[in-house]
């Protein structure tokens, strides 16, 4: 018994040297699990601050792009605004122009019917003139005629009467 004992003991020893070793081992994984779980926190503070700034650009992105869509809908319709004038205006004027040019289309009707009677009455008085003169002249050549036929038929005339 005192050597079963003896080898108890020493597979006892022998056991606990082994876990010596191993709870040796087992201190060092735990100190690289430290380790390992510092450098994760380190990791994560520093994946935490780079998502903390991503949201904060991610927010400022988005005031600004809203910043832009607000001074762009302003442009627009000042733009908008701008072109709607712009249109009123040249309606203005271009109704304005038709009636500058339907009241020139007016005046120049008025002269050009003006006109118009100026020349009949001209016309008409050069008609009363060529008649006369050539009435004149019919009168004329009648009594050319008559003249001429007494001229002629003097012999004749001068026979009867002596």
């Amino acid at each position: 018994m005192a050597e079963t004992l003896k080898t108890k003991v020493a597979v006892l020893e022998t056991e606990v040297s082994k876990m010596g070793e191993l709870f040796t081992k087992l201190d060092t994984t735990i100190d690289r699990i430290t380790d390992i779980s510092n450098s994760i926190n380190q990791m994560l503070v520093v994946h935490e601050q780079k998502i903390q700034q991503n949201s904060e650009d991610t927010e400022d992105l988005f005031h600004l792009t809203e910043k832009r869509r607000i001074e762009n809908d302003e442009q627009l319709r000042e733009l908008h605004s701008r072109i709607t004038t712009n249109g009123k205006e040249t309606r203005q004027e271009m109704n304005a122009n038709v009636i500058k040019i339907m009241h020139a289309i007016s005046e120049i009707k008025d002269a050009m019917l003006e006109r118009e009677k100026i020349i009949r009455n001209e016309q008409s008085g050069l008609e009363k003139r060529i008649n006369d003169l050539e009435k004149k002249n019919w009168f004329y050549m009648g009594a050319a005629a008559v003249i001429g036929f007494l001229a002629g038929a003097f012999d004749w005339i001068s026979s009867i009467f002596s």
